[in-house]
């Protein structure tokens, strides 16, 4: 199965934020848009991701300084991880699991085409597992069924 098959199930937007802005504006968009992560832009181009992770991560790093003083290029992950939607899910999850992310950008014509989280793919997978659970059980039952015949 392909990532580009848990992208047509998994439709969400793609939230964005000019990286011009600061962690608070980030935050407070976030809680509007009720999602839990946001692709930092500058302009056009995408150059990191902020996610509820960082929330934590900058409040850390940086006690005491308030989020409405911290500059959103300094508290984003500029290291952005991406998949493509001719990927395997297995390879995507193998990926976010490797670096240990919960959010995977798909990028498609050199844009960011969805938003996947690891929720999306573990349950892609794991209907591809039951229905394939399923069809042995079928089989099984249909090779019992010959034999007493």
């Amino acid at each position: 199965m392909r990532v580009q098959d848990v992208m047509k199930q998994a439709i969400r937007t793609v939230h964005t934020i000019p990286v011009e802005k600061t962690a608070e504006d980030a935050i407070v968009q976030m809680t509007e848009q009720q999602t839990s992560a946001l692709i930092v832009m500058d302009g056009e181009k995408p150059v990191g991701i902020f996610t509820e992770r960082d929330v934590l991560r900058c409040h850390v790093a940086w006690r005491g300084r308030l989020f409405r003083e911290m500059p959103l290029r300094e508290a984003m992950v500029a290291k952005l991880i991406v998949a493509q939607p001719e990927d395997l899910v297995s390879s995507a999850m193998a990926m976010m699991i490797q670096a240990d992310i919960r959010h995977l950008p798909v990028v498609k014509d050199r844009q960011i085409a969805a938003m996947l989280t690891i929720s999306d793919l573990v349950k892609h997978h794991v209907g591809e597992l039951t229905a394939e659970l399923h069809y042995l059980q079928e089989y099984i039952t249909d090779l019992q069924d010959a034999v007493q015949d």
